[in-house]
């Protein structure tokens, strides 16, 4: 129903202890693949600061060679894992064909208002509302550095049982988030799974201090997270998710906290009708009346993304 089924293939086929990244990583030339694919800078589709939207990014960027020495050199050029790649493409395939069979999708190309709406998969926005449904309830907030808070630079996540942490070392948002100013726009993330280190005296007596460390840590909107996140809740003049998140939602105070709870009712009953319906299309292969509700709800959607 989202229009970017393809791209949460990709996600979801990774394998989370290897995934398509080589273990000898060369950071700088996978920052430019990253930048310059889906969801990076300037993408046409928006630009998400996201591990997961990384590793889609990899694999539209290698599946785009034909050849098979072509991927290849592209993968070690790139310091990717082929093989791993390779992987994906092959479950991606084998996934398709079960969502085919079960008629949650069709094989037709899009049709003309979709690709006019471009609704398409290259939306990396709609890709990241798909990863807040898929990752809840494993929502952070960035703690960004304040002054009279000491000597302490750069910013921390916290997740809801108040564990302070830091994206895992192999993490795309390392950099961003210790080098997070005292102001900016990313304020919340969802990831993957979450670690702790055990205390452990080490040399001279020195005692290592139990962490905390966020696997795959994404970036996402707020109104993403009140659109596809978990029980919300109109307090006041604010919404309230998961019974910690408190949003201010514009100018309008009551009314606006109850437009994007109803906004998000109409999500439920669009994609429900698309998921059960047997046909979406029209006669003569013109679009259908569900597939058009559908689009518009979408297009309210994005734009109130792009809007934030």
């Amino acid at each position: 129903a989202l229009s970017c089924s393809k791209s949460c293939w990709s996600v979801a086929m990774r394998d989370p202890k290897d995934g398509s990244w080589s273990k000898q990583k060369a950071r700088e030339v996978q920052g430019v693949l990253i930048r310059n694919g889906f969801g990076g800078e300037g993408w046409e589709g928006g630009t998400v600061k996201s591990d997961l939207i990384a590793v889609v990014a990899a694999y539209k960027a290698w599946a785009s060679f034909s050849k098979e020495k072509e991927r290849r050199h592209f993968a070690s050029h790139n310091a990717l894992d082929h093989n791993a790649l390779r992987e994906i493409s092959g479950l991606r395939s084998q996934f398709k064909g079960y969502l085919v069979d079960a008629g949650f999708i069709s094989q037709k190309p899009p049709s003309q208002l979709q690709s006019r709406l471009k609704l398409v998969s290259d939306d990396a926005i709609l890709t990241s509302c798909c990863l807040v449904a898929g990752l809840y309830p494993n929502i952070a907030t960035l703690l960004r550095p304040a002054k009279g808070r000491g000597n302490a630079k750069g910013g921390r996540l916290m997740t809801k049982d108040g564990d302070v942490c830091r994206p895992s070392s192999n993490s795309f948002q390392v950099e961003r988030i210790r080098n997070a100013a005292e102001k900016g726009k990313d304020a919340y993330a969802v990831f993957h799974a979450k670690y702790r280190t055990v205390s452990a005296q080490q040399q001279g007596g020195s005692i290592q201090r139990n962490e905390s460390f966020l696997s795959e840590v994404n970036f996402v909107s707020r109104y993403a997270l009140l659109l596809f996140g978990g029980d919300v809740d109109v307090c006041d003049n604010a919404i309230v998710l998961d019974g910690w998140l408190k949003f201010k939602v514009g100018d309008k105070g009551q009314t606006g906290a109850i437009l994007i709870q109803e906004l998000r009712k109409e999500l439920d009953i669009v994609m429900t009708k698309h998921i059960m319906a047997e046909e979406t299309e029209g006669e003569n292969g013109d679009i259908g009346v569900i597939e058009k509700e559908c689009i518009d709800v979408m297009e309210v959607v994005r734009t109130l993304l792009l809007d934030e």
